[in-house]
């Protein structure tokens, strides 16, 4: 080979290594690119957090204005579950009945979380895709990624929708039915809970199905319903079902095995009845435990001769789901707990009473009740009747908690409370009145924009007896 041949095929052998250096960093960009992070303000997804807690670690306004109590919404539809997800400057709704016309028609809708319109519905925007409301609208919460797109189903897609509305991806799905919407397992993973059982783990990157795991009775192999949104931590799926035909409940927890990208179910914790509300998910980091905790409302427990409405603390162990700690209830709770990560203090609310309990987190040992009609100054038929959302920024935690009383059938008045219980227990930080009657569900939270940069206002979610969804913003303008 001569000098000249020899140099020429270091010239080649150098370009090709320089190229396929280039094809190599054009791929991590693209699959960077493409990595789906949530929205890091408001709730993105159902609950606030993949966890379920209904935080935001995000500071809130202190008081409301008389002029601070917008509502807008009462035009747009009916909302009937668990309600919107939200950035911090938009919300996405999937409304079940819609009165919208124009760009703002459609199942999803973009709002404006400071003028509570709509910016665009999937029935209106251009190139976009309107899903079945049948489907997508009694128990979803669509997910807002950190890029502004969007992704929500129905029984028969999983869209991923532009800023604008404009559909960027479309999956088709297999389990064609009730759609309890995409969670998060990480960046790149993300599973789509259907209410039949059927879970789709889906690569987000590429927005193609990996594969299914469809949920039976562990002892049976009989059909299972889920009861509520799925719930998550990095890389583990948490998800509650029946089996309508025994009358048995499980939850679930569900591995993802990052070698072979499947999911598995690790193990199986059995309870009676339904439960009634999804696992909020308390992590290591939060715990100090070895592994994720769970908090979650059962029935009855397996052997109770007579069955008994309980809070559990259970750890997902590598042995399995095992028990920390119960505690009992006089009534079932119909909205999840939350906690302070601080004071590793548990709050939750029973069946529409006035109190609010709070517990050790760790240990399940009660702390105090705390009767908010009193705290209030509210007459006696008060009671709360709403999800509890919270912001937790230092060593501020703020619960938010609707309540409602009644003088006589529809007639009385619907409130919104903020209360900080651990630093100021015998006080509110604040309540405003946001209807001259009662509401029969105040579904969700989210957040908007205030007059200050950082600090957000809260915007509750309700619906009435007139199936009727009234989006109300809480601020300082």
């Amino acid at each position: 080979m001569s000098a000249n041949s020899a140099k020429s095929n270091q010239t080649s052998v150098s370009w090709l290594l320089r190229r396929a250096s280039s094809v190599l960093m054009l791929l991590a960009a693209s699959v960077a690119a493409n990595a789906r992070n949530l929205a890091a303000d408001g709730c993105p997804v159902f609950h606030c957090t993949l966890e379920a807690t209904g935080t935001i670690y995000q500071p809130m306004i202190s008081t409301v204005t008389n002029t601070g109590v917008t509502n807008n919404s009462s035009t747009l539809g009916y909302l009937p579950k668990q309600g919107c997800s939200g950035n911090g400057t938009v919300l996405a709704c999937l409304f079940a009945t819609d009165n919208q016309t124009g760009i703002g028609k459609g199942t999803l809708k973009q709002l404006n979380a400071t003028t509570l319109q709509a910016n665009w519905g999937s029935a209106g925007a251009a190139n976009s895709f309107n899903l079945n409301p049948a489907t997508a609208a009694s128990g979803q919460v669509p997910v807002i990624f950190a890029d502004g797109s969007t992704a929500a189903a129905d029984g028969g897609n999983l869209v991923l929708y532009s800023s604008k509305g404009a559909v960027l991806k479309k999956l088709a799905l297999v389990g064609h039915t009730l759609n309890l919407g995409l969670t998060l397992l990480s960046t790149t993973y993300g599973v789509v809970s259907e209410a039949n059982g059927m879970l789709t783990l889906v690569n987000m990157t590429t927005w193609t199905s990996v594969g299914t795991l469809t949920l039976v009775d562990p002892v049976t192999n009989g059909a299972l319903t889920l009861v509520s949104p799925s719930t998550a931590a990095p890389n583990v799926l948490y998800a509650v079902a029946e089996n309508k035909a025994t009358g048995k409940g499980f939850v679930f927890s569900i591995a993802l095995n990052t070698t072979a990208n499947q999911l598995v179910v690790s193990s199986v914790f059995t309870f009676t009845g339904q439960s009634g509300a999804s696992p909020v998910i308390v992590t290591p980091s939060v715990s100090g435990l070895s592994n994720n905790m769970m908090l979650l409302h059962v029935p009855g427990l397996v052997g109770d001769v007579q069955p008994q409405n309980r809070l559990l603390g259970l750890l997902d162990s590598p042995t399995g789901i095992q028990q920390m700690w119960a505690i009992p209830l006089t009534a079932p709770l119909v909205v999840a707990p939350t906690f302070d990560q601080n004071s590793l203090m548990v709050f939750y609310h029973q069946n529409y009473s006035p109190y609010i309990y709070q517990n050790q987190l760790l240990t399940g040992a009660p702390v105090r009740t705390l009767n908010l009609q009193t705290i209030a100054g509210m007459p006696s038929t008060f009671q709360l009747n709403s999800h509890l959302g919270a912001t937790q920024y230092g060593s501020a935690f703020t619960l938010l908690l609707g309540g409602q009383y009644t003088i006589s059938p529809g007639i009385g008045a619907q409130f919104v409370l903020a209360y900080q219980p651990i630093a100021s227990p015998k006080t509110l930080l604040w309540s405003r009145q946001i209807s001259t009657v009662p509401l029969i569900y105040f579904a969700a939270w989210n957040f908007a924009p205030s007059l200050e940069t950082g600090i957000v206002c809260p915007i509750a979610i309700t619906s009435d007896t007139t199936s009727t969804s009234l989006i109300v913003r809480l601020c300082d303008h």
